[in-house]
């Protein structure tokens, strides 16, 4: 036994009296798949301190499992490697946590083989809002408000367009058009989240055209495709866009 080798995961968030034990527990099972050797290495314990999960590799697995971090430290790490690191850093990050591997020796000695950023990792930055003249097309299920600017709504799949505006005029000439796809033209306000998504704060249409010919039937199975539309439901769906789309004075729906 005297060739096994022990390695410490030290977590400086906890104390082993304090860290949640599910949270431990998920920790040490990214520890097991961090070194890679199911059946070579085996727990030996928790040290007092900071958190440190002790593990013991067997002598037979000691050059696999330190080839396994050398590679992770050098940036050529397998795949499954790779991922584990990623999904340790972030839990360390999400604790407001650091973290390190390092080997100890009969003597007491110390060798890092690796460390996890943690909370000190870069973090993702959100950008903008950016104004970006473009289109957006989708079918029209809303136009409305009573004031100088004029809201609609545009379906396109699951997604709705919700925070678009136009002037009377353009949205007098779109209300025709209401249930049919359309194209509207304008300048969008952008946001991209951390994430890397892109949400839409405002659309500012300045002019539209539409889209296709298909029928109104054809828009019909559109919008009863939409999960949750309830459109489902409607037992005279033709009957129901006519009654909305019917003229009440001035005002568009």
């Amino acid at each position: 036994m005297s060739s096994d080798k022990r390695l410490i995961f030290h977590i400086d968030a906890y104390l082993p009296e304090t860290i949640p034990m599910a949270k431990l527990a998920d920790y040490m099972s990214d520890f097991a798949s961090l070194l890679g050797r199911d059946y070579g290495v085996h727990f030996a314990g928790l040290e007092t301190g900071s958190t440190k999960i002790a593990a013991l590799v067997e002598h037979q697995d000691v050059p696999k499992v330190a080839a396994r971090l050398s590679d992770i430290r050098r940036g050529n790490p397998t795949k499954d490697a790779a991922k584990t690191f990623e999904q340790i850093d972030i839990r360390l990050a999400n604790d407001n946590a650091i973290g390190r591997v390092y080997a100890e020796d009969a003597n007491g000695e110390i060798a890092e083989l690796l460390a996890f950023p943690g909370r000190t990792r870069p973090k993702p930055l959100s950008y903008g809002p950016f104004n970006q003249d473009g289109h957006l097309d989708g079918l029209l299920i809303s136009v409305g408000g009573k004031d100088e600017s004029i809201s609609l709504r545009l379906q396109n799949g699951d997604t709705t367009y919700s925070s678009c505006d136009t002037t009377r005029t353009i949205a007098r000439e779109l209300g025709k058009h209401l249930f049919e796809p359309v194209r509207i033209h304008g300048v969008g306000r952008w946001i991209r989240e951390t994430d890397g998504k892109w949400t839409l704060m405002r659309f500012k249409v300045h002019r539209f055209e539409v889209l296709g010919t298909d029928s109104l039937r054809d828009a019909v199975a559109a919008l009863r495709a939409v999960r949750g539309s309830g459109w489902k439901d409607v037992a005279d769906p033709l009957g129901e866009l006519a009654d909305m789309r019917r003229d009440d004075g001035d005002e568009l729906h």
